[in-house]
C-alpha cells in the first residue's frame, strides 16, 4: 500500500521559541561501513567519526553503513544501512531539528536539553506528531512508511485523515487507503517482509506509484504559491501601516505586529511544506535509480526517468518559493518597532507622546 501523505514525526518538548535559523545541525558520533555526506552546494565526500554537520548536509549509507548523529541540544538519529537522507536547511522561526528521509530507515531518540525541542522527520507519504522520545521511522522503495514505537507515543494522520495514536510497542502503516489501525510491533524478521512487498508493488505498479508522488507534490506547490500571495498581500498593507505609524497613528503600529506574527506562522508553514516535497523529490530521483536495477524488470524506466527529469524543473521553482517565502526576520521586524518608539527621527514617538504606552510591551509578545 502507498502511503497517503508526508509522514511528519514530531516530538515536542516545552520551552521558549528560538530566533529564526535552521536548527537540523550536529556531529558523526559513530561512522560505519559505507557512509558519505554532501554539504549544500559541495560535493559528496567520506563521513569521519567526529565530522560536524550543518544543516542542509545530506547523509547517504551503503549496504554496510552506519551513521549516528547528535544533534546540538542532545537528540540522536541512528541512520541504517542503504538511507539517504537530508538535515533541513530551511530557516524557521520556532527551533526544530527537520530530517528529511527520502528512503531506508532511521532510529531516533529525542532528548530534552533545555528550551523548546521539536524534532521531526519527513518521509514522502503521511503524517506523525511523535510525543515521546524513541521510535523508529522506515521507507520502503515505492515510499510507504512504517513507524514503530518503543518509548512514547506518536499521533499518525495522513492526508485528510484523522490522526491515530501509536503508543509504545506498538506499530503502524499508512497508504493511499488511509492509516491503518495500530498494532501490535512485529517481529524484527517482517521488517524484510514487509520491505519486499513494497518493492514489488513498486515493480508492477511503477506508473502509479510515481503519478501519485508526482499528484501530492503539485498540490503542495499550489499551497506554497498561494501562501506566497498571501505573505506579499501583508507586506504590501504592512508596508502602508509604517507610513501611517510614522505619521503618528497608534493603531497602525497594533496591525504591524499582527502583520509581522502571521508573516511568521507563513514562513514556518512554508518551510514544513518545502522539507515535505523535498521528501517526495527525493523518492522520485530513487525511482529513477531502481530503474536500472535488475530486481525491477517491470519498471517503466523511459516513464520513471521522464518524469523525474520533470519534477526536477518544478522543484528548481519551489526551491526558489521555499527560500522567498522563508527569508524573513522576526527579530529584524522587532527591531524596526522599537526603532519607531526610540526617538529615531520620522518615529511615532516623535509625533505622538502616547508612544511611551504603545511600546511598553515587547512587539512579540502576543500570547
Amino acid at each position: 500500500m502507498m502511503l497517503r501523505s508526508l509522514i511528519l514525526c514530531t516530538a515536542v518538548l516545552s520551552g521558549n521559541v528560538a530566533a529564526a535559523a535552521p536548527d537540523s545541525g550536529g556531529k558523526l558520533t559513530l561512522v560505519k561501513g559505507q557512509a558519505f555526506t554532501t554539504a549544500a552546494g559541495g560535493s559528496e565526500a567520506k563521513a569521519a567519526q567526529g565530522d560536524s554537520v550543518a544543516p542542509g548536509t545530506k547523509i547517504r549509507t551503503g549496504k554496510d553503513g552506519l551513521v549516528e548523529v547528535t544533534f546540538t541540544d542532545g537528540s540522536l538519529l541512528k541512520i541504517q544501512a542503504g538511507s539517504s537522507l537530508v538535515l533541513s536547511g530551511a530557516k524557521r522561526q520556532k527551533k526544530k531539528n527537520v530530517v528529511v528521509l527520502f528512503f531506508g530507515r532511521v532510529w531516533s531518540k529525542v532528548t530534552k536539553s533545555g528550551g523548546e525541542t521539536n524534532y521531526e522527520i519527513n518521509t514522502p507519504n503521511a503524517v506523525c506528531g511523535v510525543r515521546g522520545t524513541e521510535f523508529d521511522t522506515v521507507v520502503a522503495d515505492d515510499g510507504s512508511a512504517r513507524v514503530r514505537v518503543t518509548s512514547g507515543t506518536v499521533g499518525v494522520a495522513g492526508d485528510g485523515s484523522g490522526e491515530r495514536a501509536v503508543g509504545a510497542n506498538q506499530q503502524v502503516d499508512a497508504d493511499d487507503d488511509g492509516v491503518e489501525p495500530p498494532a501490535n510491533a512485529e517481529e524484527q524478521a517482517k521488517w524484510d517482509a514487509w520491505q519486499k512487498s513494497k518493492q514489488e508493488r513498486l515493480n508492477k505498479d511503477s506508473r502509479v506509484v510515481v503519478d501519485r508522488v508526482k499528484g501530492k507534490i503539485m498540490s503542495r506547490k499550489d499551497k506554497i504559491e498561494g501562501l506566497r500571495a498571501e505573505q506579499k498581500s501583508i507586506e504590501a498593507k504592512r508596508k502602508g501601516a509604517e507610513g501611517r505609524a510614522q505619521d503618528g497613528d497608534s493603531s497602525a503600529v497594533v496591525e504591524i505586529r499582527q502583520y509581522n506574527q502571521r508573516l511568521a506562522e507563513i514562513a514556518d508553514l512554508i518551510a514544513d511544506l518545502g522539507d515535505q516535497t523535498a521528501s517526495q523529490f527525493g523518492i522520485v530521483d530513487h525511482f529513477a535509480d531502481l530503474a536500472g536495477d535488475p530486481r525491477f524488470k517491470n519498471i517503466d524506466r523511459k516513464y520513471l526517468e521522464a518524469e523525474a527529469a520533470s519534477l526536477r524543473r518544478v522543484k528548481a521553482t519551489l526551491d526558489k518559493l521555499v527560500t522567498e517565502g522563508t527569508d524573513i526576520s522576526i527579530e529584524g521586524m522587532d527591531k524596526m518597532l522599537k526603532d519607531m518608539s526610540g526617538g529615531k527621527r520620522g518615529s511615532l514617538k516623535d509625533k505622538d507622546s502616547a508612544g511611551d504606552d504603545l511600546f511598553g510591551k515587547d512587539p512579540m509578545d502576543m500570547k
